[in-house]
């Protein structure tokens, strides 16, 4: 359970620290740490694309969750990539 605790705390932190400068919902937050617990802070960087949605006034939400999709990660694990877009889509 310490484990665990700690792996999430972590994807909290790097999720913060990635969207420090973002104006985005909480639900896109979770979305985010999720992703970072799977793929780690450095993964998720990566995904340039999503960040530029993510940074636009207001986020572009349904651009961010098509550039999730286009990612070797939807690739590898197409059913929870695709759970995972479809609920940034639906961001507020």
């Amino acid at each position: 359970m310490d484990i665990l605790q700690k792996d999430l705390q972590n994807s909290i932190d790097g999720a913060e620290n990635l969207c420090k400068n973002l104006n985005i919902s909480d639900d896109a937050k979770i979305i985010i740490i999720e992703m970072i617990f799977q793929l780690g802070k450095t993964g998720v960087s990566k995904f340039r694309n999503m960040w530029k949605a993510l940074q636009q006034d207001p986020p572009s939400y349904s651009v961010a969750a098509t550039e999730m999709l286009d990612s070797r990660w939807a690739k590898q694990t197409p059913n929870r990539a695709k759970e995972m877009s479809d609920h940034m889509k639906d961001c507020v």
